[in-house]
Order: C-alpha cells, then structure tokens, then sequence
C-alpha cells in the first residue's frame, strides 16, 4: 500500500496520519462476532457464580453486557481483555501488512521491512472510566523499549470514535522533542511521566473522531491522552506499537509470567499425587 509525498509531510509536521476506510467491514465483522462470543462466555461463567447476575444480554454484549460484568467483577473484563488479544480476527487486524508499509514510509524505510509488533491490544474502556485507567497527557517514549523509535496505531472497532466516547485527543506537532514531564505520579494520576501543563499549553490541540474502519497513526513522541467516555457505551479500541529494527537501541523484550513455575509445579503434583 503506497501513500502520498502530501500524507508523508503532513505527519513529519504534525505527528499524525490518519488512514479511512483502512480496516474492511469483512475484517471488522469477524473481529466483532469474535469478541462477542468472548463476551458471551463470561456472562455465562457470572450468572453460573452470582445469582443476582441473571441476564444473558443477549444483542447487548458489547455495552450493558460488558458494564455490567465490569460491576460485579472487574475479573472477567481483564480475562476479555487478555484473551482477545490472542485471536486470529484480532491478530488479523493488528498485523495487517499494510501497516508496516505505510509506517515504513513514514520513517523512511523499505515498504516490506519487517517491524516488531509490541503490546497489540484491544483496550476496553468503560464509561467514566470506573477503574481509574485514563493516562493524562503522556508521550510513549518512557512506557517502551528505551530509546527505540516506534511508531503506534489506534483505531475504534465495535463503534465510531467521537468526542462523548473519549476519542483520542493530541498535541499538533508536539512531537518533535521529549517534553518535560513528571517523574512521579502527580496528584490524581495513576502513571508516572505525564506531561507538564505548561508544555501542553504551547500546542494547538485536536481530537480524533474516527469513523469504523479508521486507523490512526502516530509518532511516539506526540503527546496525547484518550478523552473522557462520558457516553452510555464501551470504548473498543485497537492500540499498538509498532519498533523500527534498524534503531540500533531496539532489543526485543523478554516477558515472565509471574508465578508461572509454581503454577506448573503445582498441576504436575496435583495430577501425580493421586
């Protein structure tokens, strides 16, 4: 897929490139059919183990199914969130080759060059924000790989992103230095390295309303914030980034489960034992 010298310039300025009709409405499809299978088992597994949760939401998974599930336990919104992720029509989406040619011309490489895919995700976001996840203005670059250029993507799934659903908001043309930024959670925050209010100031913001089908990309260093859901329904939202290999900082991450040898030991018991 070859993108225009125009679209090019305009994300070297301002720090973003946004892509219609990127994704099919066949690739959407799946990956809704998909997700609300997912949904759909959980809702089976919280009527099994709370009484009072007595509804099959059936036709209404994805909004008053999943808040629902998100009040009675956050557990089965974290079991959606990790098994999501892991599928084919999700993977589908996510590794679209298309999104490596377009970011390798953006970064000035060859449109086939393989990228290493970090921290593909489908984010679930609830209205107003329950469990306290929204980041405040942030840059991407202290979260990842030290100094590693990366490029990420993000793209509205289940619905359109608009303003009311906390579409993403951006700094234009912050992109083009580190900012100053905390080094601790600052009050009311959750994360540690948001942004200075005063380096906010300086940059004429805009918010991403993005159509289904959507896909938005941008450079690590654009500093950014997803806005407030303050609509009646889930945000869905594919989130990825995307490591140039030829960065000669970039060393692929090596994740550990945690406890997974004792877990392993213990059903090796449990099955022996008997």
């Amino acid at each position: 897929m070859k993108i225009s010298e125009e679209q090019i310039q305009s994300f070297e300025e301002k720090g973003f490139l946004i892509l219609e009709k990127f994704f099919s409405e066949a690739e959407l499809k799946r990956f809704e059919n998909t997700l609300r299978k997912i949904i759909q088992i959980q809702i089976k597994k919280a009527r099994k183990m709370y009484s009072e949760f007595n509804q099959d939401f059936k036709g209404k998974e994805f909004d008053d199914g999943v808040i629902e599930l998100d009040k009675i336990n956050h557990q089965f919104i974290a079991d959606i969130y990790d098994t999501i992720y892991s599928t084919s029509a999700f993977l589908n989406l996510a590794s679209k080759k298309e999104i490596t040619q377009c970011i390798n011309q953006l970064i000035k490489r060859d449109i086939d060059d393989p990228l290493y895919l970090d921290q593909s995700r489908c984010r679930l976001d609830s209205p107003n924000d329950p469990n306290k996840k929204k980041c405040g203005w942030h840059q991407e670059v202290f979260y990842y790989i030290p100094k590693s250029q990366f490029v990420q993507t993000w793209a509205p799934l289940i619905h359109d992103a608009k303003k009311e659903m906390g579409a993403v908001e951006a700094c234009i043309g912050s992109h083009k230095q580190i900012a100053k930024q905390s080094k601790t959670n600052p009050e009311n925050e959750k994360y540690q390295f948001i942004v200075d209010e005063s380096e906010v100031e300086k940059f004429q913001k805009h918010i991403m309303e993005l159509n289904l089908g959507s896909l938005l990309i941008f450079d690590s260093r654009l500093i950014h914030r997803s806005g407030n859901n303050v609509s009646n329904k889930v945000r869905y939202s594919l989130v990825g980034i995307n490591h140039n290999l030829d960065n000669e900082f970039f060393i692929p991450p090596r994740f550990t489960k945690e406890g997974e040898k004792e877990k392993f030991q213990e059903f090796y018991e449990s099955t022996f034992s008997k």
